[in-house]
């Protein structure tokens, strides 16, 4: 089991100051599928991010009081696939485990794809696989939202999936694009689910870009026109992104 912490707490520090630091579990599904900029945001505001690889071994057994928020990130691999891939059905009891204790979640890509499943949603392949840097419109459910308030209401983002999800039952859509109509939900207060990736930067979407070289170039999509509109699309969002991934960390 490979452990990453993003922000470090001095052992020579009293313990009341352990207890009284944040901490955030990362569940990080591939190589190339980190957190990105949230990372940054909760480094800026002295929140511990903590950081699991399931892929590499099993999930070890934690509940919601280990951590004071939980965070599902992407991946290659699809939230039906539990035959392939046993731990997605472990992350799935352990979005649920965090809901039953009111703990803040937030599901990126595949990540928002689990967090639906977990509330019993349907996930299943898309018509077409979405790819590249689409504009993604605010539904008019999230004009007062916590989070999605903080961004344009049209803005870029970087999508890459070929799998979408339904809304939870009791769960109210936020943002949608023309090829997914299911972009962003709320479920409760403080769990989140996105389909685009909002934690991308231009360097983390180009070294996801030459990852997957091989796989974009079968599927007709040229690596090098991504990177190009990852440097023009993701600084535009940046302002947006970190402002709504701190209104996140403030319900820690």
């Amino acid at each position: 089991m490979r452990w990453e912490t993003a922000f470090l707490v001095s052992p020579e520090l009293p313990a009341c100051f352990h207890r009284c630091v944040k901490n955030v579990l990362f569940i990080q599904h591939g190589e190339v599928d980190k957190p990105g900029l949230l990372a940054e945001v909760l480094g800026d505001l002295g929140i511990m991010l903590r950081i699991v690889h399931p892929y590499s071994g099993d999930i070890p057994s934690l509940d919601a009081a280990d951590f004071d928020g939980l965070v599902l990130g992407g991946g290659g691999q699809s939230a039906y696939e539990v035959e392939l891939y046993p731990y997605l059905d472990r992350e799935c009891e352990l979005v649920r485990s965090a809901l039953a204790s009111q703990k803040p979640l937030l599901g990126l890509c595949l990540g928002g794809q689990l967090i639906a499943r977990a509330l019993g949603a349907a996930v299943r392949p898309a018509k077409r696989k979405e790819i590249g840097f689409f504009p993604v419109t605010r539904r008019a459910n999230a004009q007062d939202d916590l989070l999605v308030a903080e961004l344009p209401e049209i803005f870029g983002a970087a999508h890459w999936h070929g799998d979408v999800f339904e809304i939870p039952v009791g769960g109210v859509l936020l943002a949608s694009s023309q090829l997914t109509p299911h972009q962003a939900f709320r479920y409760g207060r403080s769990c989140y689910g996105f389909q685009f990736h909002l934690e991308m930067t231009p360097s983390l979407f180009e070294e996801l870009v030459w990852d997957s070289q091989d796989y974009l170039v079968d599927s007709g999509v040229e690596p090098e026109i991504l990177i190009r509109e990852a440097r023009e699309v993701l600084p535009l969002l940046e302002k947006s992104a970190r402002a709504a991934f701190k209104r996140w960390a403030d319900l820690l």
